[in-house]
């Protein structure tokens, strides 16, 4: 039997990360269009409207995601980082050591991840066997 029916509600403490990647384009594809549109997919996958609190990042999600652009041949690699201080939130995060299995888990704490400034915090790079 409840003894209340008050609920207490949390703020979420927000965790700024950053994306590099590097991808291996096909032949005939302009490498610098082939990025721009993987960045654009990246900045649509995480918008903060379509996370949740507490919700992980999947990195063979990000992976899927990049690997479903025109031009892609192959995905090299996907590096998530924690990115605090100054114009970023105060709260730091041991990503590396938040990382099992190429999953990103969130805090015990109420907690979301987000990309604060996509123009600046997705970043990419084509290279070459």
């Amino acid at each position: 039997m409840m003894i209340t029916d008050a609920i207490d509600i949390k703020d979420a403490f927000i965790i700024n990360v950053g994306v590099k990647f590097e991808v291996l384009t096909l032949p005939n594809y302009a490498s610098r269009d082939v990025l721009l549109n993987c960045t654009n997919k990246l900045k649509d996958y995480f918008k903060t409207s379509k996370r949740n609190i507490n919700g992980p990042i999947n990195t063979s999600n990000v992976f899927t995601v990049l690997d479903s652009v025109k031009g892609v041949q192959t995905v090299k690699s996907v590096n998530i980082f924690n990115k605090a201080g100054g114009n970023y939130s105060g709260f730091g995060y041991d990503v590396e050591g938040a990382t099992k299995g190429g999953v990103v888990y969130p805090s015990y704490d109420p907690c979301i991840f987000e990309i604060k400034y996509p123009d600046i915090d997705i970043s990419g790079r084509v290279t070459t066997i």
